[in-house]
């Protein structure tokens, strides 16, 4: 067994309570390839109480990924919804890396990919995706981004953006058009 693999298995342990816990109930699975201390020191780790402060600091760090990625998709949903929203998307998607940008735009289209009560979730979501997509690291140009609204943009975003639920927001199709300018900054535009 190498260091890394140890390791590997050992942050497993942190970041997918599943996992620890059945590690912690029924031990190592057979076929982990481990040396008997490794498997020792692993299932103590699965039940020590100290991976529950880590698997705490570990889910605070992803919460604060989404609300600072994320502003205006957090803010509408706030609260027990975003909870709700988060807890599912945590239940079936593992966290891959420590990137923000990569899980923030995985929880958009689990978003997406779902019924939602909430009539602007899915424009919401789709906008900050695509807002994200221009922001991603590559080595060419990103691929212009188009969303559709069925509200108004300006109604719905802009409460959004100061922090504040939109009220009365009125049915206006469009789409919007972003692109990155020069600088690498996004620039967006409405078309009727």
């Amino acid at each position: 067994m190498s260091t890394a693999v140890f390791q590997s298995l050992m942050a497993r342990l942190v970041i997918d309570p599943a996992w620890r816990r059945s590690v912690r109930d029924g031990g190592l699975p057979d076929d982990a390839d481990l040396t008997g201390l490794e498997r020792r020191r692993l299932n103590a780790i699965a039940a020590s109480g100290g991976v529950d402060t880590n698997q705490t600091l570990h889910k605070g760090f992803r919460l604060g990924k989404i609300k600072a990625l994320l502003p205006m998709t957090s803010t509408l949903l706030k609260g027990e919804a975003l909870h709700a929203a988060l807890t599912a998307f945590w239940a079936q998607y593992p966290p891959k890396t420590f990137y923000f940008l990569p899980e923030a735009i995985e929880f958009c289209d689990f978003l997406l990919a779902r019924p939602s009560t909430c009539p602007y979730l899915h424009e919401v979501a789709a906008f900050e995706r695509a807002h994200l997509e221009l922001q991603r690291a590559r080595t060419d140009e990103p691929p212009v981004q188009t969303v559709r609204f069925v509200h108004n943009p300006s109604q719905l975003l802009g409460p959004l953006a100061q922090g504040r639920q939109p009220v009365s927001v009125e049915r206006r199709p469009c789409t919007a058009v972003g692109v990155c300018d020069p600088q690498g900054q996004a620039q967006w535009t409405l078309q009727a």
